[in-house]
């Protein structure tokens, strides 16, 4: 694992990268703005003892600098007046961006965190189709999606591989796709360990399906983020290096804000579509948070 990181990170900043997994990630909170205000939900919270910092990418979400007791225990939470979410995964849905008319796919959807923030950012308009191939993950999203007074989704439990067979065609796709999780080492000391090369390798060709799958449910002139809790290049700028290589009628466009780090164009001695350098990648010891990657592709014809 460290070799690999040593060969697109460099030996300084890997170093700097494991040192920085070491330390404490803080909790942080979305604010449901579908059932309250942010200052509101503020007050709320900073009243019963919270010590809140507003997030420096959302006008919408808070890091929680200090808290009394559980975030998952206050009476905001169980109302839906708020969602535990790292600031990096509230990057997807936001840079997605859908409006209140468009037709929505997520396609790897549950427990919710990105379904219910593409709703708070249809402001519950449109249509918002939740697809999710684990059965046991279901309750949970529907529980979310209940919680925080979501209307507008439709919740289903399918293969996303297989969306040609459902005739859809969306404005905007979420796929976060299932991965490996070597950016959660942070939150999940336990993955330095439990996952190998080949499981990588096997992730790469289901996230190489789920991506084909997601570019051809897309409108002409519709939208994709990919994006994965991995900074593996296998399941990041290879696979969609790989599907794109085959699919001529897409592109990566640039990203409206700078996050993180330009993603990779060359790895492992392999030049990469040149477009990956618009696709974004997040590190612990640069920006504080998760290990995080997020890709925006349009179709264009």
């Amino acid at each position: 694992m460290i070799d690999r990181y040593i060969q697109f990170l460099g030996l300084e900043q890997t170093k700097q990268f494991l040192i920085a997994n070491e330390k404490p990630l803080k909790p942080s909170i979305r604010v449901n703005t579908l059932k309250i205000t942010v200052d509101r939900l503020k007050d709320r919270l900073e009243n019963k003892g919270f010590q809140l910092e507003l997030s420096k990418w959302f006008s919408y979400a808070f890091i929680v600098n200090s808290a009394p007791y559980n975030l998952g225990a206050t009476h905001e939470f169980l109302q839906g007046y708020y969602y535990l979410q790292n600031i990096a995964s509230m990057l997807p849905a936001s840079i997605l961006n859908p409006n209140s008319n468009d037709v929505v796919i997520d396609m790897c959807a549950a427990p919710g965190s990105k379904a219910t923030h593409l709703a708070q950012i249809m402001k519950n308009g449109g249509i918002l189709i939740l697809i999710d191939f684990n059965l046991k993950r279901i309750p949970a999203l529907a529980i979310n999606l209940r919680r925080l007074g979501i209307t507008n989704s439709i919740v289903m439990n399918y293969n996303s591989t297989d969306l040609s067979n459902l005739n859809l065609k969306a404005d905007k796709i979420l796929l976060d796709v299932p991965c490996t999780g070597e950016g959660l080492i942070r939150q999940d000391p336990k993955r330095k360990r439990s996952k190998k090369l080949n499981d990588i390798e096997k992730m790469a060709q289901i996230q190489k399906s789920l991506l084909k799958s997601g570019l051809n449910a897309l409108k002409v002139g519709g939208k994709l983020l990919y994006s994965t809790c991995s900074i593996a290049p296998e399941e990041n700028e290879l696979v969609i290096n790989d599907i794109l290589h085959n699919m001529q009628d897409y592109r990566i466009i640039e990203l409206p804000d700078q996050y993180g780090v330009n993603g990779l164009t060359e790895i492992y001695g392999k030049e990469l579509n040149n477009e990956l350098k618009f696709s974004q990648r997040l590190y612990p010891h640069l920006h504080d948070t998760i290990g995080f990657f997020f890709c925006l592709i349009k179709r264009i014809s």
